[in-house]
């Protein structure tokens, strides 16, 4: 059963797109859910991480990126003491080829944040480089946040193979160690078709341990509310009950009556009348 905690083992997950919204920032949550998972199923993998949005520091000491299998790759801190080495890191950013030749072409690479990268290096420039490290490695995984940018991917569902909306959850919350929010996901199926599904997610502060469950959309209610609106399009009555009907079939219509007996039309000529069995149609001058 395919659930937002093994979405990324679904074939043809290529290029994952996480969609924020402003009031539901749980993008890296979600993620560090999914290493939890990848620990359990394949220990061996390894991964990279890039960083545009946010220093280092802030993956240092205890969590789920501290491990070893996992390298991350600052390109947003500067350090004012070091110009030279800044300098050099700015230009290496800008041509973007260093950084696809620093990552390993066996490993999951995550994206922190394509937003922060559109702001540095423009839309245009984003994509080629998405184009090129999702040709370059088995999987690519992608924040996106609506919080600051304004320069937006246009339809930015359709970017990947697999797109996920991440929602502020409205509901009551039954656990404070558990974050709860919305994910609306789509995958593009590699044979063809799409997979379409929303789950509320409840996961662990501590362990990140994702549990879901799928929401259920109500078809009677679709199917009540189609009918309903059907009805109000209407201005006139266009049904007749079992009475009503009958009372159809047994009315009889004027030409109806005596409908058995055979009719005649009755013609007395007149003087102007011309009977030529020869020319008949004399009279019309043709």
């Amino acid at each position: 059963m395919t659930s937002i905690k093994t979405l990324p083992l679904l074939d043809g997950a290529k290029l994952i797109v996480l969609d924020e919204e402003v009031d539901a920032v749980y993008a890296r949550d979600l993620i560090a859910g999914w290493l939890e998972m990848w620990r359990e199923r394949e220990p061996e993998q390894t991964f990279d991480i890039l960083l545009f949005s946010d220093p280092k520091y802030m993956f240092d000491g205890p969590g789920p990126f501290a491990t070893s299998n996992i390298k991350i790759h600052d390109y947003y801190t500067i350090d004012i003491n070091e110009p030279d080495v800044n300098s050099t890191r700015e230009q290496d950013f800008h041509n973007l080829e260093h950084v696809l030749q620093n990552i390993n072409i066996k490993s999951i690479v995550i994206v922190d944040c394509l937003s922060s990268l559109i702001l540095s290096i423009g839309l245009s420039k984003t994509l080629w480089f998405l184009k090129r490290l999702s040709e370059q490695v088995p999987q690519l995984i992608c924040i996106y946040r609506n919080d600051f940018i304004q320069d937006k991917i246009s339809c930015i569902d359709t970017l990947g193979t697999t797109y996920v909306k991440i929602q502020r959850f409205l509901g009551t919350k039954t656990d404070n160690n558990n974050m709860n929010y919305v994910v609306d996901f789509v995958h593009r199926k590699v044979g063809g078709g799409i997979l379409r599904q929303q789950e509320i997610v409840n996961q662990n502060y501590t362990s990140n341990k994702i549990q879901s469950e799928k929401i259920e959309k109500n078809e009677k209610s679709d199917m009540g509310y189609k009918n309903q609106k059907q009805k109000i399009e209407s201005s006139f009555k266009i049904e007749i009950n079992e009475n009503e009907m009958k009372q159809r079939n047994e009315l009889v219509l004027p030409y109806m009556i005596n409908a058995t007996s055979t009719s005649k039309i009755h013609y007395q000529p007149e003087s102007i009348d011309d009977f030529d069995e020869e020319d008949p149609d004399d009279d019309l001058c043709i």
